[in-house]
């Protein structure tokens, strides 16, 4: 967990360098997380993407709509590190007994059309976790895209894709969208801290629950 009261309230955009205590191996990683208040609720109207990842720590990209009130000051990012490939085990000493799964899938982002289908190589089932962030690979940049999980069934998820600047397919070059998802293979409900001395959170503050009122029967 980390806290945002060094940054500019009169900003819109963010970013934020994160190090990391414990050095890692190398870069081969992803982040995950959210925004959230200091009452540690999740929050609308900004959205947070992760990149340049070093052995060092990484960035967190924030923006803020612009008819957000938010105060960034009062904000904290909830962050989570996911080793790839190999064992696929969350990078935490306090976490090590969760199994995760990671899936990089492309979808191609159409102006008339907001949800998109993944389907995993594996069976979901009710308790897991998912994450999710996008990545744009063919300008190199974290998108602007918030992503929110919809439904989900035994062998698919469907995701709401939708972004905060207004495109056109008309003329232009399709815009490939790589989504990058972790799920977390467990029933358990939250994590624990490893940059604090005590305390966790619950899991659906920075991923989607897989639930019976989620569920695409």
């Amino acid at each position: 967990i980390t806290d945002l009261r060094d940054l500019d309230n009169n900003e819109v955009e963010y970013h934020k360098r994160i190090n990391i205590e414990s050095l890692l191996e190398n870069e081969d990683y992803e982040v995950y997380g959210s925004i959230v208040s200091k009452n540690n609720s999740r929050l609308e109207g900004i959205y947070v993407n992760f990149g340049s990842y070093d052995v060092n720590g990484f960035f967190a990209m924030i923006k803020k709509l612009e008819e957000s009130s938010i105060n960034i000051k009062e904000c904290r990012i909830l962050w989570i590190i996911v080793e790839i490939p190999s064992k696929l085990l969350v990078f935490s000493p306090n976490n090590r007994e969760f199994q995760v799964e990671c899936i990089k899938e492309s979808i191609i982002l159409q102006s008339n059309k907001s949800n998109y289908y993944i389907r995993p190589s594996f069976s979901l089932s009710q308790g897991y976790t998912i994450f999710v962030h996008a990545y744009c690979p063919s300008t190199n940049y974290e998108p602007d895209n918030i992503i929110k999980l919809v439904k989900w069934s035994h062998n698919s998820i469907k995701f709401q894709v939708t972004s905060n600047n207004n495109f056109s397919t008309d003329n232009e070059e399709d815009i490939n969208l790589e989504l990058r998802i972790c799920v977390l293979c467990s029933d358990y409900k939250n994590l624990k801290f490893d940059n604090k001395s005590e305390g966790g959170y619950s899991l659906d503050l920075t991923g989607y629950v897989l639930t019976k009122d989620n569920f695409n029967e």
